[in-house]
């Protein structure tokens, strides 16, 4: 009997020395980053790595994947066990954007379990500085007393600002004539150099060439108006009713255990939270942590579910045509 019970504790022996009887996390974790290096979501990714190496006690490994507008990070992750030792930094193109214009390899409610939002962009209107107009109303009225003369610059399709320019010209029925970009910041500078007319571009680097009298700022793309710009009234209140929310959020492989996805989304909740975080990478970026930023996940999942409906209507209501 004493020899049966010795046998039957080799294998929980082992099970004791194995890495799945470890705490989590017992190796380093990949964060794979769905943009270029030096972008706002490597930035403050790089930024909670720091601290969330003290929290969980393993290296946070920062690996920017762009391609594919996300695309490819998406699948890479997909490729992986649901183990938590590799998530995703994904903003609303790879995640709700994307998915609800064209058909993907992934679908995000399937496949991904969303861990915490971390940080949204301030969005705003803005125009060359010899538009005459010194309101979203104003622009709107020459744009429509003189059809094809505002042109809009945007990163292309399909992105958020291009969406939003579609939309906005059916919407409101004025002639702007969309100049797709490679990037949002190109579409800016044409703004600046007088190239274009308009775009939509975050808070903090057109409110910078605003202040050098290079751009005029017409509205806040945004439900609320923005802190540290008090001034600055809402495009909801200049009668344009749809705000653009831009926003970076972790992801995990669906199937990945509650209790990891809880804990990353209690670690970064924490980080995001702390006041000098929030001056130091966040308000830098031109970023906040507005709700559902570090609210719990079933939260941030149902914010996904209206983002996802919001480019749904997008797409239809501006007769949108996706390849």
């Amino acid at each position: 009997m004493m020899k049966s019970r010795s046998l039957l504790l080799v294998p929980l022996l082992i099970l004791a020395g194995s890495p799945l009887a470890q705490p989590y996390p017992a190796k380093p974790v990949r964060v794979l980053v769905a943009s270029v290096a030096g972008g706002p979501p490597d930035i403050i990714m790089r930024g909670l790595a720091g601290p969330l190496r003290q929290d969980f006690g393993q290296p946070i490994i920062v690996e920017n994947m762009p391609a594919g507008d996300g695309v490819v990070a998406a699948q890479t992750i997909m490729r992986l066990a649901p183990e938590g030792y590799a998530l995703l930094m994904a903003s609303g193109g790879p995640m709700t954007v994307n998915p609800a214009l064209k058909k993907l390899p992934y679908d995000p409610p399937k496949d991904f379990t969303p861990v915490v939002m971390v940080a949204q962009f301030n969005s705003v209107f803005v125009i060359n500085a010899a538009v005459p107009a010194s309101s979203l109303k104003e622009l709107i009225a020459l744009a429509k007393a003189k059809p094809g003369s505002v042109t809009f610059g945007t990163a292309g399709t399909p992105t958020t600002s291009n969406l939003y320019a579609e939309w906005f010209r059916h919407s409101q029925n004025v002639d702007f004539y969309n100049v797709p970009y490679k990037s949002n910041p190109q579409a800016l500078q044409a703004v600046v150099s007088g190239e274009v007319q308009a775009t939509v571009f975050a808070s903090a680097g057109a409110m910078a060439q605003a202040k050098a009298g290079k751009v005029k700022v017409l509205a806040a793309v945004a439900e609320k108006r923005i802190a540290g710009y008090p001034d600055l009234p809402t495009v909801r209140e200049q009668g344009v009713d749809l705000v653009i929310r831009n926003w970076y959020g972790l992801f995990a492989r669906a199937g990945t255990p509650k209790d990891i996805v809880e804990r990353w989304n209690r670690a970064v909740s924490r980080i995001t939270a702390d006041q000098a975080f929030q001056d130091k990478i966040l308000f830098a970026q031109g970023m906040e942590r507005a709700s559902p930023s570090g609210e719990p996940p079933e939260a941030f999942a149902q914010f996904l579910q209206r983002d996802r409906a919001m480019y749904e209507r997008i797409k239809q209501e501006g007769k949108l045509k996706i390849d």
